[in-house]
């Protein structure tokens, strides 16, 4: 009895140990709050050039990042899941991707939570501009 109580212990340390939480705003308003693992991490840097190569083949990954991000409006996220699911991967892959020092954000996910403050600035011709800066609020280390 003992030993399972301990193992859930060791499983819960770890679980809760190796987790960031990454949150977004896009102008003032929040549009994600994501808690996850570096595998998790992994997975969404997979899944965006696959997203990209179905949707979009000729776009440049960072091109196609920013317009799925830019689809953001004023009332938040795509209100279909799949919409949705398109959006938080491609700002998590902005935020994972980023360069920090010698490596990226993402290197962080197990031990810092970040905020991403997105901006979209119109330009002429219905030509856009995305930015963001980074916030990191680091917790235990590695």
């Amino acid at each position: 009895m003992f030993g399972l109580f301990r193992k859930l212990r060791e499983a819960f340390t770890a679980g809760a140990t190796n987790t960031g939480n990454v949150t977004a705003t896009i102008g003032d308003k929040l549009v994600l709050n994501w808690h996850g693992t570096p595998s998790q991490k992994d997975g969404v840097l997979q899944m965006l050039p696959r997203l990209r190569d179905s949707m979009m083949p000729d776009a440049e990954l960072g091109s196609f990042a920013d317009g799925v991000i830019a689809s953001v409006n004023d009332d938040g996220m795509s209100s279909d899941s799949t919409g949705n699911n398109i959006q938080t991967i491609a700002m998590l892959w902005r935020v994972f991707t980023t360069r920090l020092d010698e490596g990226t954000y993402g290197d962080l996910i197990d031990r810092a939570n970040m905020h991403c403050a997105f901006q979209l600035h119109e330009q002429p011709g219905d030509q856009f501009k995305i930015t963001w800066k980074i916030s990191v609020m680091r917790g235990r280390t590695a």
